[in-house]
């Protein structure tokens, strides 16, 4: 049990300085540095590297040790392409189930109305304000009841806060997806599911898109070849 503590204490560790961008993709993770700045041992912080590597937030190689995964364009892709799946998979199941009344859904969203843009520099409050705003949507896959379908959105879950920590700063959106969320719980409750799924398609790829021309944009470019 203390060993799991341990490997759990550099879970969330790492996670966080990898999805605040303070560990840079590409970065190497030697373990002799972390396990004196963390005062533990290499075997937990090995077994931290695994739980990392199956949320794609670090990349193990036999010889040349971890480091963090690479953001880019290709990836975001598709880490989002499985969150449309998983949620629009929600509000089937919901249909299903014959289910209206989501009232950890309506919480969720009420608790971001008095939300506003934390400073860049406190990269904590940049957290906690991406976990109210995106508790909406986890809010949708626990409704569903299906621990299955949470623990596959879990899986995905620090990649996608990875991207959206990007996203927090691109001015204009809070009010965007605040409508977009009371619209998308609206059409659910009064039975119109595939309108639901199609604005909450439309809801999740404007993230990509935006999320996508400014990967492109902050890209290192090649440098251009002479003669």
């Amino acid at each position: 049990m203390e060993v799991l503590g341990v490997k759990e204490s550099v879970v969330q560790y790492l996670r966080k300085k990898i999805i605040v961008g303070e560990l840079a993709p590409g970065q190497k993770l030697s373990e002799v540095q972390l396990a004196s700045l963390l005062g533990v041992s290499r075997p937990p912080l090995r077994e931290a590297f695994r739980v990392l590597e199956n949320e794609h937030l670090v990349v193990s190689n036999p010889r040349k040790g971890a480091c963090v995964s690479r953001l880019s364009v290709e990836d975001l892709r598709e880490v989002f392409e499985a969150r449309v799946m998983i949620e629009c998979y929600a509000i089937d199941l919901l249909k299903a189930k014959k289910v209206r009344k989501l009232p950890d859904m309506e919480a969720a969203l009420k608790a971001t109305f008095s939300l506003s843009v934390p400073s860049y520099e406190d990269k904590d409050d940049v957290l906690r304000y991406l976990e109210t705003v995106i508790a909406f949507h986890r809010k949708l896959i626990e409704s569903t009841g299906n621990h299955w379908v949470q623990r596959f959105y879990n899986s995905i879950h620090p990649s996608l806060t990875r991207y959206e920590f990007i996203y927090t700063y691109l001015p204009g959106q809070p009010n965007r997806w605040r409508r977009e969320h009371k619209e998308i719980l609206s059409l659910v409750e009064t039975g119109n599911h595939e309108k639901a799924k199609e604005l909450l398609r439309s809801h999740i790829y404007a993230v990509v898109d935006l999320l996508e021309k400014k990967i492109v944009r902050e890209s290192p470019r090649p440098p251009l070849r002479q003669g």
